[in-house]
């Protein structure tokens, strides 16, 4: 799918209209419920549209409306904690709540779309619930009946009646879906419809949990696009990759979708720059998702080219799945519980600030700094959540990454146990397994045993200028890394059990600045223990947060040689710079390589991108090629095969390449 919201028709004239988004080669669209209000104009569209084989999906918004939509339903609107209505989205607009008549008000407008117009289905723009809300008469009511008491204050971790609000909010806007998807299959039982969804980020936040919400959607979808908000140099460069892995474990299946918007946030009439535009597309097509793009006038040009490459070579990106046997947690329950900073999106208030995160606890910041350092190593990997941990195939992968996910239910913990024990592998940070499911803190790590190491009750730092000494490398850390590297900011004290190998300790702290080095301390940093046929690297601070922070060579290596030595090689690249990522993904005798280029002019905006030149790629695990193809050079590329790896070299990669393996 290659889905526009542009919002209202180019023309006057419903047949140039749709002419005109088919020539940008869009075979999906998102157009405004206001159109519609043109009931003559609205049909004939439609018409049109199908004619061209081109699909209308009325996009109807839940989640933001005017002021007086308040005035005229004082009742349907969202109440903060103190009694006044949410009324500063997007600066002002009032939020409906989904547990007043708002819900069946909704359900109508849907069932009425689908009656009076053949379209192919509806986008819900939220629903959604905001900082401080809902504490609407409606809430209370339902709270009460559900739970047998009051709704409690607003963000009163460690409350088990806060809990259940966090469970309340996620349901409500759960049971909205649903009526909305029931409303729409009763009258046009082959339409289609999904919401925007929750992306890289606390979804209590927002009470929307994707792993609800995909049972009564037909796409999962979020803003892994919209960029950028706030500093743009602290944006990743890889969200929308990032987001579309998400989706992809979190979709059973469905089809997914990464909103990118042309504007740059918060300036909405403000271009992004060619170059991030075309990354903002490739990163997502390497990574399994469909796109969906709401230009700019000025951008229709640049969309046409990109749309029309996706066009031509839809069968290389149709049906694709990742082959990577490396899988990092992003885990909901930590985001939730434990803390996690909140980036800008727009489905928060100006000025809005939510959740626990702290200088010693931030879930984000790990995933973050973790999710870079394996980006810029070459290492193919998935992103899953805590549902995968509980319930799906672990043994799919080699190497399960955990970066400082602090919160794990006793299913998970069992589940990690028999994995590695069956000769999986785990590597964890800081204070993975040091809470329970509800961020309760616990007297030890719930894999202690799998870690080798018990909890000594303490957190050590702030260090400011001290280091961790290597001691064993073990044959998984590299000899790269320097014998005294800096320690990130904190560390958990532990005690290593017997059988446990330690890898590196913390040095003492030190004074000050420009003194030897000092002792070292009995504190281990990093550990390796072996458990059954698998092994488990426990690192006892937060290199993966301070990666992020500061980009040390020798913090990524400490968090990379692990992955590369612990699980099976599945590509190489030689001659690329660290910002050409790479994806590997397979559909039935085909490999289908990405090389997203993010080099450019050491900004972003990125204005302008680098080609990088004659990349060496190398696949492994390949008996025999006929064919390698490169999409974007239209060329078939010279090959050689050893050794079961198949060697090609790519002389160019402007902002992104398809390399086929046939």
């Amino acid at each position: 799918m290659r889905i526009l919201d542009y919002g209202y028709p180019l023309s006057p004239i419903p047949r140039e209209a749709v002419e005109m988004k088919v020539k940008m080669k869009f075979n999906v669209e998102h157009i405004n419920i206001r159109v519609t209000k043109n009931e003559e104009y609205f049909k004939k569209y439609v018409k049109e549209a199908h004619k061209r084989n081109f699909k209308v999906l009325v996009y109807f918004n839940v989640h933001a409306y005017e002021r007086r939509f308040a005035l005229e339903h004082p009742d349907w609107v969202q109440k903060r904690d103190d009694g006044s209505i949410v009324d500063n989205l997007y600066g002002v607009r009032v939020a409906p709540c989904v547990n007043s008549p708002f819900r069946n008000w909704s359900v109508n407008v849907i069932r009425e779309l689908a009656t009076k117009y053949d379209i192919d289905g509806v986008f819900l723009d939220g629903p959604a619930y905001y900082p401080r809300a809902c504490y609407c008469d409606y809430c209370k009511k339902k709270f009460k009946e559900k739970y047998g008491h009051e709704l409690p204050k607003w963000e009163d971790w460690g409350n088990p009646v806060w809990n259940e609000f966090i469970e309340f909010r996620y349901e409500s806007i759960a049971e909205f879906l649903k009526a909305c998807e029931k409303g729409l299959k009763e009258v046009k039982s082959d339409a289609v419809i999904y919401m925007n969804s929750n992306g890289l980020w606390p979804a209590w936040v927002n009470a929307r949990d994707n792993r609800r919400l995909i049972k009564y959607q037909d796409i999962l979808g979020a803003e892994g696009g919209f960029i950028f908000y706030t500093r743009p140099i602290d944006i990743p460069l890889w969200k929308p990759g990032a987001t579309a892995k998400l989706l992809e474990t979190q979709s059973n299946g469905k089809p997914t979708v990464i909103f990118i918007a042309g504007d740059h946030k918060p300036y909405s009439y403000y271009p992004l720059t060619e170059a991030e535009v075309r990354l903002l597309y490739a990163d997502t097509i390497a990574n399994g998702a469909n796109p969906w793009f709401a230009p700019r006038k000025t951008q229709f040009e640049l969309v046409t080219e990109i749309n029309k490459f996706i066009e031509e070579n839809s069968e290389y990106f149709e049906g694709t799945k990742s082959i990577a046997k490396v899988a990092l947690v992003w885990s909901s329950r930590t985001a939730d519980f434990y803390g996690a900073s909140v980036p800008k999106i727009d489905f928060l208030p100006p000025g809005a600030k939510v959740g626990k995160a702290s200088l010693t606890r931030d879930f984000t910041e790990a995933f973050y700094g973790y999710y870079e350092a394996l980006f810029r190593s070459h290492i193919p990997f998935d992103v899953i959540d805590d549902e995968f941990l509980e319930r799906e195939n672990l043994d799919k992968y080699d190497v399960i990454v955990m970066p400082n996910v602090a919160c794990l239910s006793q299913r998970i913990v069992n589940r990690l146990k028999e994995y590695v024990e069956r000769g999986g592998n785990i590597i964890a940070t800081y204070e993975t397994s040091l809470y329970n499911e509800w961020g309760e803190s616990l007297e030890d790590f719930s894999l202690s045993e799998l870690f080798g190491v018990t909890f000594d009750k303490k957190i050590l730092g702030p260090f400011e200028w001290d280091y961790v000494a290597i001691k064993e490398r073990a044959e998984v850390l590299s000899d790269q890394i320097l014998d005294n590297v800096p320690s990130p900011r904190f560390g958990i004290a532990t005690k290593a059990l017997e059988r446990t190998k330690v890898l590196a300790v913390f040095r003492e702290k030190s004074p000050g600045r420009y003194l030897p080095l000092q002792l070292e301390s009995k504190y281990p940093a990093v550990t390796l223990k072996e458990y059954g046929k698998g092994k488990s690297i426990y690192l006892a601070c937060s290199f993966d947060s301070s990666y992020w922070t500061l980009r040390l060579k020798d913090f990524r290596l400490l968090l990379t040689d692990p992955v590369l030595k612990l699980s099976h090689k599945i590509i190489e690249l030689e001659n690329a710079p660290p910002t050409l990522e790479v994806t590997v993904r397979k559909k039935a005798d085909m490999l289908i390589v990405h090389l997203v280029n993010f080099t450019g002019d050491m900004q972003r905006p990125i204005e302008w991108i680098t080609p990088v030149h004659n990349v060496v790629v190398k696949v492994h695990n390949v008996e025999s090629v006929n064919r390698a193809r490169a999409l974007k050079l239209k060329k078939n590329l010279k090959f050689t095969i050893y050794e079961n790896i198949v060697e090609v070299k790519v002389p160019r990669v402007n902002d992104h390449e398809v390399l086929v393996i046939e």
